[in-house]
């Protein structure tokens, strides 16, 4: 009887919530940037309207892009993440579907919000893998 061991992916360690609120910081300098950047560049039909403005459409769509096409990526993290020696990754260790990277992005909110209350009401919580992980079933792990 012949016995062969198969070796596992290597568990990375999950990152913790400093670390990745520092790569998000990061990521909000450089978007921020960009939409400095388009909407000098773009036309307002009302300059009155702060929140309700057209472009703020294209302001989220090039969130979107940014957060969601670099987490699907090779590199499978933002220019913050890479910089910050993190990666997004699925329960298994590969790389996000976009589906996943999507249901993040939209989900984000809502785990700032959880995240918050739970500061504030001084609440126990696992934070190396919030809400909106859990719902894509993704994790951010150390490099």
């Amino acid at each position: 009887m012949q016995t062969t061991y198969t070796q596992s992916k290597n568990k990375a360690a999950l990152a913790d919530l400093g670390t990745r609120l520092m790569a998000f910081s990061l990521d909000v300098l450089l978007l921020l940037t960009l939409v400095a950047v388009t909407d000098f560049y773009t036309f307002s039909s009302n300059e009155q309207a702060l929140l309700l403005k057209p472009e703020r459409l294209l302001h989220l769509l090039l969130a979107w892009l940014y957060f969601a096409g670099t987490e699907t990526c090779a590199c499978q993290g933002t220019l913050g993440k890479h910089l910050m020696n993190l990666r997004v990754t699925d329960a298994a260790g590969d790389r996000l579907t976009i589906k996943a990277a999507t249901i993040r992005f939209f989900a984000r909110p809502v785990s700032a919000l959880m995240l918050l209350f739970r500061f504030l009401t001084d609440s126990a919580y696992d934070s190396r893998r919030t809400f909106h992980d859990r719902l894509a079933d993704s994790q951010v792990v150390e490099r």
